[in-house]
C-alpha cells in the first residue's frame, strides 16, 4: 500500500483512538510501504478532529512548573492547541 494513502487516511479521521491506532500501524508497517512519485491534491476537510473538543475546566487541569521538561512539553502543546484553534477559525 502506498504511505501517503495511508496517512491520509489516519490523518483525516476524526476518532482520537482510531488516529492513534492507524498512526501506530503506520510506524510499524513504515518499510514495507511504497512512496508514488505524483501529485497528490491536498483533500478537504484535514485533518479530522472530533466534532466537539472535550473541555475541561482550568480547575481541573494539572499545574506544571515551566522550568522542567514535562511542564516545557505541556505549555508547548497548549500553544500548539490554542493556535491550531485559530487557524481552523479562519
Amino acid at each position: 500500500m502506498e504511505l501517503r494513502q495511508r496517512a491520509l487516511r489516519a490523518l483525516q479521521t476524526s476518532d482520537i483512538q482510531g488516529k492513534v491506532d492507524q498512526s501506530s500501524a503506520i510506524w510499524s508497517q513504515f518499510a514495507s510501504f511504497s512512496i508514488a512519485n505524483h501529485d497528490i491534491p491536498e483533500p478537504p476537510g484535514l485533518p479530522g478532529r472530533p466534532a466537539q473538543p472535550n473541555l475541561v475546566a482550568p480547575t481541573l487541569v494539572p499545574q506544571r512548573s515551566p522550568f522542567t521538561v514535562a511542564g516545557r512539553a505541556a505549555l508547548i502543546h497548549a500553544i500548539c492547541h490554542i493556535e491550531f484553534n485559530a487557524i481552523k477559525i479562519v
